[in-house]
């Protein structure tokens, strides 16, 4: 008869924390259809009205259709702000006690935000497929090998910038105030990263912002995903950039969490 050792049986336990915390997470995201509802209003909203709005003002970038250029931006805009908002969920569950009742398991705390991050990416990846599967009608034709690239670059933005989202609600104690840091932090997330607009086009002194923001590498990478060497920077770099952002903020989570 096999023995199970300690270090697998922490494995083993932590695995299973983490999954039980992303299915709670998964299942009240069910419960509330309406959430879900906006959301899909919402992106319909910037693909019709902006994105093909400005379709033939703008015409053509770098040889795509405005329209289609933009799509992998207004994915990644949507990915990003559920990523970071993430963390007012771990906020409210901090407030309302429930946080508490999970710390005390018999696990490594480090789980609780990995099962938060997993339930985060699970969601937003299901969400980018539904959102890549309307392409075509944006004259954008994707071929198996590109849908699964900008399926993942989506899926591991949501995990960086989930992570990102629990570190901050470790740092800021206060749900409300955390909610105006988030949406402060958000303006320049979203309007400084390319997404509906091409960085080779700016003035220098906004491209050095732009190159400063991590989102800007998250939309790179996924555009570049879709189209292929179209883009502002190399494919490595944007890999590069979102694994040491999330390296960082690992390390700072697991400080924050302690064992």
């Amino acid at each position: 008869m096999s023995t199970i050792t300690q270090p697998q049986h922490t494995l083993r336990s932590s695995t299973m924390a983490i999954l039980l915390i992303a299915h709670r997470d998964l299942l009240r995201q069910a419960r509330h259809p309406g959430v879900l509802l906006g959301q899909a209003v919402q992106i319909a909203f910037f693909v019709l009205v902006y994105a093909v709005g400005f379709d033939h003002m703008i015409g053509a970038v770098g040889g795509i259709a405005f329209s289609a250029y933009v799509f992998p931006g207004i994915i990644a805009i949507q990915v990003v702000t559920l990523g970071v908002s993430a963390g007012l969920s771990y906020a409210w569950d901090r407030e309302h006690g429930l946080l508490r009742e999970l710390l005390v398991a018999p696990v490594p705390r480090i789980c609780l935000p990995l099962g938060k991050v997993a339930a985060t990416s699970t969601l937003l990846a299901a969400q980018s497929i539904i959102m890549l599967l309307f392409a075509p009608l944006l004259g954008l034709s994707l071929t198996p090998v590109s849908f699964l690239a900008a399926t993942l670059s989506f899926t591991a933005s949501a995990a960086v910038f989930s992570a990102l989202g629990l570190f901050l609600a470790m740092v800021i104690r206060q749900a409300q105030t955390l909610q105006s840091v988030t949406q402060l932090a958000m303006y320049p997330l979203l309007f400084l990263s390319g997404s509906v607009f091409r960085v080779q086009d700016t003035p220098t002194w906004l491209a050095t912002a732009i190159q400063l923001n991590p989102m800007t590498y998250s939309v790179d990478l996924a555009r570049q995903a879709l189209f292929g060497g179209i883009g502002s920077s190399a494919m490595w770099l944007d890999c590069a950039v979102l694994i040491i952002l999330v390296i960082i903020l690992s390390m700072g989570i697991r400080l924050r969490m302690g064992r």
